[in-house]
């Protein structure tokens, strides 16, 4: 039997019309760690019958497990698609080329459940795996000085289908996001700019699995508690600005944008204030401040966040 190894590995995926009804995927991520997977809860029946051992004579199904992490690097084009679905809300496009494509959050108050996508991965040199039902529970974007934009993403799913034969991808032309591309401006707040060493972007739906009796599956998982949108950035300690600010709750939108050329990827939290703050000083060097931000809704105004895309994709969420 041939080895197989993780090289080539991605994963290719669409959003499905019925949750957990798997469609035809269209679009490929390239990817650089998955631990996606299927597997069966086992437990020992309760009984006080026993073996002529001691030990136990049978077991039963619990639930069956299905879902598991992905982490990509971040593109100008061919994200559009798992963004949509972990804002919730169909995408926004303007323009003749470039095009603008703009992912705010749903209102849950009159559409409570989000999408699902249908996800081949392509287990490296090896088999498919199809997961149905696939919802995004948490995603992050984020990038430090001197490395790759990448993706994290959280899934919870319904099930996966029987391993099968391997698929070829179907990359689309998007650019790579690379950290000297953050525009002069940096990071945005209250008015002032700051360059910051590393930031991240993280929405988390706050999704609960649905576990009812009649099956090993969950239902489609719901919105369980409050939804939260953060920024995390680290900066070099240049004032008392940020410092100040938690302190007084000071309340203002939050922006970054990376671009390259025509390309552009914008990060906005709106309403947002200092939620977590620290600049200890721990050595003789520079003195690091990292800061949390959380975006703030506004009962019938605007979302706590938006997304940016400005690319040369007409739909928003192709390849």
């Amino acid at each position: 039997m041939a080895l197989e190894f993780g090289r080539s590995a991605f994963i290719k995926y669409a959003k499905e019309s019925t949750y957990g009804t798997a469609v035809t995927t269209t679009v490929s991520n390239r990817v650089t760690s998955v631990s996606l997977s299927r597997s069966q809860e086992r437990e020992r029946t309760t009984h006080l019958s026993q073996g002529d051992a001691g030990f136990a004579t049978n077991t039963f199904d619990g639930f069956e497990q299905a879902g598991g992490s992905v982490e990509m690097p971040l593109f100008y084009q061919g994200n559009g698609l798992l963004i949509e679905v972990a804002c919730g809300a169909s995408v926004s496009v303007s323009g003749s080329g470039p095009y603008t494509s703009v992912f705010e959050p749903r209102n849950t108050s009159t559409n409570p459940t989000l999408d699902s996508l249908t996800i081949d991965f392509q287990r490296g040199t090896g088999s498919k795996e199809t997961f149905e039902g696939c919802m995004v529970s948490t995603i992050s974007f984020s990038c430090e000085a001197g490395g790759e934009a990448s993706i994290s993403v959280e899934f919870l799913a319904e099930t996966a289908q029987t391993r099968a034969s391997g698929i070829t991808p179907t990359f689309g032309s998007g650019a790579q996001v690379f950290h000297h591309q953050v525009t002069a401006a940096g990071l945005d707040f209250n008015s002032v700019n700051y360059k910051v060493r590393s930031f991240e972007f993280s929405i988390d739906n706050k999704l609960e699995r649905v576990n009812n009796l009649g099956s090993k599956l969950t239902g489609q998982p719901q919105i369980s508690d409050v939804r939260e949108v953060m920024i995390t950035a680290t900066l070099d300690l240049e004032d008392n600005n940020l410092y100040n600010a938690q302190l007084d709750g000071t309340q203002s939108d939050v922006s970054l944008k990376f671009q390259s050329g025509t390309d552009e990827i914008q990060f906005l939290l709106r309403n947002a204030k200092i939620v977590d703050y620290s600049d200890d000083v721990t050595s003789f060097g520079r003195i690091e401040r990292t800061v949390t931000f959380m975006g703030l809704g506004v009962s019938g105004g605007d979302k706590p966040f938006k997304i940016t895309l400005i690319n040369g994709d007409s739909t928003g969420i192709g390849n």
